[in-house]
């Protein structure tokens, strides 16, 4: 059987990308602080600019007091099950560790595709952690298992400074353009507001729903951004 690194058609890096990009929810293991048995949580998640997951957790759960004894973990993104073997569906499985995010704009990023979260997202006991990844799984499906490295799934943030510092102004001129511009980037109609920008393109919601708007090679400041977009929008 061919791998899929070597199947036409087939890009495990991009459907890597995209799963977390487009995941809300990931399977967390962490180390069981009495006797380090795997033990495993949901957690809601987003990510952040170079595509690392960010999680909102409080401190009073069982999952994060096993990573104040031990900050090990696992994660595992799964597109969304709708029909057929739950198996065929992708998913990535990342290695690594969980650590404190205390930069301002973790926080935002996750609030803005988890506007729900916002009801407890203040409370004293609630944190924001961002996995570092140390090792990568990827199956795409039957057949479909690449190896991928870390560095391969992030998000080269080198020079893009200044588009990072403009997210919000960026982002409040996307919605601007109205539905129909937001429901041709995401290409099916619906709410959608932009959440989301990193160099390599556009994140979209909802309600439940995300989207992602790829860029055919990364624009790393803000015109530029504003460009592929445009290029995007008409293709």
């Amino acid at each position: 059987m061919a791998d899929a690194a070597e199947r036409p058609g087939f890009d495990a890096k991009g459907e890597a990308k995209r799963l977390l990009r487009t995941t809300r929810e990931a399977a967390l293991a962490t180390r069981e602080r009495a006797g380090g048995a795997p033990f495993v949580t949901l957690a809601g998640i987003a990510s952040d600019y170079d595509g690392a997951p960010l999680l909102l957790l409080s401190t009073l759960s069982s999952h994060t007091k096993n990573l104040a004894a031990d900050p090990s973990a696992s994660l595992l993104l799964a597109a969304p099950h709708r029909r057929g073997d739950p198996l065929n569906r992708p998913r990535l499985t990342l290695v690594g560790a969980l650590k404190p995010a205390p930069d301002p704009s973790a926080k935002a990023r996750y609030l803005a595709r988890n506007p729900k979260a916002k009801l407890y997202a203040g409370f004293a006991d609630f944190s924001m952690f961002r996995f570092e990844t140390s090792a990568v799984h990827f199956n795409g499906g039957f057949g479909k298992a690449a190896p991928l490295t870390p560095a391969e799934i992030a998000t080269d943030l080198a020079g893009a400074k200044a588009l990072l510092s403009e997210e919000g102004p960026l982002l409040a001129e996307v919605n601007a353009r109205g539905p129909a511009f937001l429901s041709r980037l995401a290409g099916k109609a619906g709410r959608w507001r932009a959440v989301g920008l990193d160099p390599e393109g556009l994140d979209l919601a909802a309600g439940a729903s995300l989207a992602r708007v790829s860029f055919a090679a990364p624009a790393i400041t803000p015109a530029a951004w504003l460009a592929a977009l445009e290029g995007c929008a008409t293709r």
